[in-house]
């Protein structure tokens, strides 16, 4: 029985001595025979690179191209799982009737460079010149619209315009495309209740129609100063203008209030030499029943953010001088 059990034991280690052995030597020729040198096909993806900064790339009549090789096993083996891609210099381009061309010489150059010295392109199954499709780009700058909607707190007002930083960006492409292409605008977004300076980075909105446009500027800041405002009264006289020399005129009210807002500190040194009312007798309404003139406000502060006229006309009594 013992020695039935060695005999198998025995029997199983020259088998796995022998498939060991197999294996070895399988590998060896397997290996051998991929050190050999081989004729066969491979296709090579081709990639543009180099582009112009005058054109526009967006396609070609190639993206892959068959050849015939001289080389080694191994490197058929790797081609069986990824092609090899191939760079193609565009700046080598020849123009021949408004058509970009890159000439069978110049690619067939390209591919015997970019290949390793184990390797040696016999021949392509396809020798047409490769075309292009490139366009001419031009520029132009246009504006940017803000779509940012600024809702303030109570008794804050913008103490500057709303600034848009950069206000227009340069936009590159076709001409025919960069033709219709008139703005841009930002993204929209509301503020509410603001009772601080602000400064907002908004993204620009791009058509999607313009595939083949390039903007300067994706992003852009709208900001602004805010602060807190108040109100004031100025009683203002009433100046009448062109009257006629021989007439004599009393106006009812002689002074108009004017409600005044601006900043505190504005409204404490206001006078009322900045301010000018004029009532023109040439504007007069000339209605039946009608003795009234319109009241207008000729001159008030820079500093004011709002000036309203409390009444906005006159009325009035003539009599000729004696």
């Amino acid at each position: 029985m013992l020695i039935n059990k060695v005999k198998n034991a025995l029997q199983k280690r020259k088998v796995k001595i022998f498939l060991v052995f197999f294996l070895c030597s399988s590998l060896a020729w397997f290996v051998s025979k991929l050190s050999e040198s081989y004729t066969g096909r491979a296709v090579f993806d081709l990639e543009y690179k180099n582009v112009p900064d005058s054109l526009l790339f967006v396609g070609a009549s190639k993206q892959n191209i068959e050849v015939k090789l001289s080389a080694s096993g191994f490197a058929f083996l790797g081609f069986s799982f990824n092609n090899k891609a191939i760079l193609i210099d565009v700046s080598k381009i020849e123009e021949n009737d408004g058509q970009y061309l890159v000439t069978k010489n110049i690619y067939q150059q390209q591919i015997e460079n970019q290949l390793p010295q184990s390797m040696e392109l016999l021949s392509m199954y396809d020798a047409e010149p490769i075309s292009l499709e490139l366009y001419v780009l031009d520029s132009k700058v246009i504006p940017v619209k803000s779509k940012l909607k600024v809702g303030l707190g109570q008794n804050f007002m913008l103490d500057s315009v709303v600034e848009i930083a950069p206000d227009s960006i340069i936009v590159r492409g076709p001409k025919k495309e960069l033709s219709k292409i008139k703005s841009v605008a930002t993204e929209e977004r509301e503020l509410k209740g603001v009772t601080a300076d602000f400064s907002e980075d908004l993204n620009l909105v791009f058509l999607e129609d313009f595939k083949n446009i390039s903007y300067s500027n994706k992003i852009v800041n709208v900001h602004a100063k805010v602060v807190r405002f108040s109100e004031k009264v100025m009683t203002v006289p009433v100046r009448v203008l062109n009257l006629p020399n021989d007439y004599e005129i009393k106006i009812f009210p002689t002074t108009v209030d004017v409600l005044c807002k601006a900043k505190i500190d504005d409204l404490k040194v206001l006078s009322l030499s900045e301010f000018e009312l004029v009532a023109d007798y040439n504007s007069r309404n000339e209605e039946a029943g009608k003795t009234t003139i319109p009241v207008v406000l000729k001159t008030a502060p820079e500093s004011l953010f709002v000036s309203r006229l409390m009444e906005e006309e006159v009325t009035y009594v003539l009599k000729r001088k004696e």
